[in-house]
């Protein structure tokens, strides 16, 4: 199979009668899926979508997200998929610079959908909820036969990166189908398996798991929002086998009061990607629920690229683990050559799941894909295993006088004062221009600059030292939980 259509197809004529979705109380086998399908691209068909079209689906993880996503793909539109969370000025950016014909929504989400498409063409059509103008039970299915090629796009991503505005990566059929054959054919998975999704399936993460569960007939189970006790009741009731979650789910899971012990002996994989996973947190977690949360790579431009699956998880805990099938890893130095064993240098991927470059950015896009290969920015390291450490960002170093400085040894440095819970490290310009490091904490209360500064002093080199120091209540993050440093500056 080359398509989307094809590998949704697949799954519905393979799997017809095993339970494809469930949202609350209601269970869709992947038969009705099939159907549903069928009948909302016919609903898209009577709204004026086309192939090549674009269609932004600004809902929650849902039955109706799966069917809006496969019924698009299915007309050789393209979807947008675009965060529940966003307010009015990022879903308006993501319309317009996708050049969205048509935005899909909730009833609760319709007025602020509205607002943002007010100065553009762009109509909105309410798919979820109280009188919603889509209804399986009422809907017709007729929808028309479309030729759909392997390099045809099928969606827009976007990678929000360091800086400015999102980029947008295209990904193709042929991307998408590659990468749920690659993650599947790594992790193992099965049609016996149940897969829970609190993180948002918009995101990249999450839709990387989702395509890749429906390939190979696994039932997935979706939550609108993330409510750490509607997880717990969820994993245990739905004997759920694979969590994809992001390290502040595991966190807050982790000191969650259980007044008694919840039955997860099905559980056989927790995921953990979006943002680098602690030592803390990966030992917390096991020690409530009995199982290690293994740590996923992959990104906007790529879908995944390894995971963790060694059978030493304890010693390796810090490791994003091997590639996956058929993607390609190596360190490079600044000339772009291959480094050795355990030498740090700049993580590059070549993978059939990878985009061909940014939208109207050549200069961006031919200086990360160079040579068949997309340069990451991430520093990192292989080990003779063949383990992937990353290790920094190449971008983010900060030069302090010529010195480079790593924001994450710093990071490290802090989070070992004990009244320190979280920190962010990073580069700003004073009025001179000259670049100083800056530390945002989140610390107990009460607590000095003066002992951080003493307490650095002990540890690392002046040079290093926080000129800056901040503290907040909280953090900006983005939907998978990863720090926006960009906001702190």
């Amino acid at each position: 199979m080359s398509t989307v259509r094809e590998l949704f197809l697949s799954s519905v004529k393979n799997f017809s009668d095993k339970t494809a979705v469930v949202e609350d109380n209601k269970r869709v086998s992947y038969r009705e899926l099939g159907s549903m399908v069928g009948s909302f691209s016919s609903f898209l068909t009577a709204k004026g979508i086309n192939k090549g079209d674009t269609v932004a689906i600004l809902l929650p993880n849902s039955i109706e997200f799966v069917v809006a996503f496969f019924s698009i793909a299915s007309l050789g539109a393209i979807s947008v998929p675009i965060n529940t969370a966003f307010k009015k000025e990022e879903i308006a950016f993501y319309v317009n610079h996708s050049s969205a014909k048509l935005v899909l929504t909730e009833v609760k989400l319709k007025s602020l959908a509205e607002d943002a498409v007010s100065d553009t063409n762009t109509s909105v059509a309410v798919v979820k909820g109280e009188n919603a103008e889509w209804n399986i039970t009422k809907a017709d299915s007729n929808p028309p036969e479309v030729s759909i090629e392997p390099d045809d796009e099928a969606i827009y991503l976007y990678s929000t990166g360091s800086t400015g505005k999102p980029k947008r990566v295209s990904r193709t059929h042929l991307n998408l189908v590659a990468l749920a054959d690659n993650h599947t054919g790594t992790v193992g998975w099965t049609e016996n398996d149940k897969i829970l999704f609190a993180v948002p399936v918009s995101h990249t993460y999450g839709f990387g798991n989702f395509i890749s569960s429906i390939k190979i007939g696994a039932s997935i189970i979706v939550l609108g929002d993330f409510n750490r006790n509607r997880v717990l009741d969820l994993l245990e009731e739905e004997s759920i086998t694979v969590f994809p979650a992001v390290p502040v789910m595991l966190d807050m899971l982790a000191k969650t009061f259980l007044p008694e012990p919840k039955d997860l002996s099905s559980l056989k994989l927790v995921i953990s990607a979006g943002a680098p996973l602690s030592e803390r947190i990966f030992h917390s977690f096991y020690e409530k629920y009995g199982i290690y949360p293994r740590q996923l790579y992959g990104s906007s431009e790529t879908g995944v690229i390894s995971i963790n699956l060694s059978d030493d998880i304890e010693s390796t805990f810090n490791s994003v683990g091997r590639h996956v099938n058929n993607v390609e890893v190596r360190i490079v130095d600044e000339n772009g050559n291959k480094v050795g064993v355990d030498e740090v240098g700049e993580i590059a991927v070549k993978s059939p799941s990878m985009t061909r470059g940014y939208f109207g950015l050549p200069e961006e896009t031919k200086k990360v894909f160079r040579g068949g290969y997309y340069f990451t920015g991430d520093l990192g390291r292989i080990d003779r295993d063949g383990f992937i450490y990353i290790v920094g960002r190449k971008k983010f170093f900060i030069n302090i006088s010529g010195n480079k400085v790593d924001p994450s040894e710093v990071e490290n440095i802090l989070l070992k004062h004990p009244k320190v819970k979280e920190a962010v490290v990073l580069g700003v310009n004073d009025s001179d221009g000259i670049e100083r490091v800056k530390a945002v904490l989140i610390a107990d209360k009460g607590t000095g600059k003066k002992e951080i500064l003493e307490f650095c002093r002990d540890q690392i080199a002046e040079y290093k030292i926080p000129r800056i120091i901040e503290f907040r209540d909280k953090l900006p993050r983005s939907p998978t939980g990863k720090v926006l440093k960009e906001e702190l500056k």
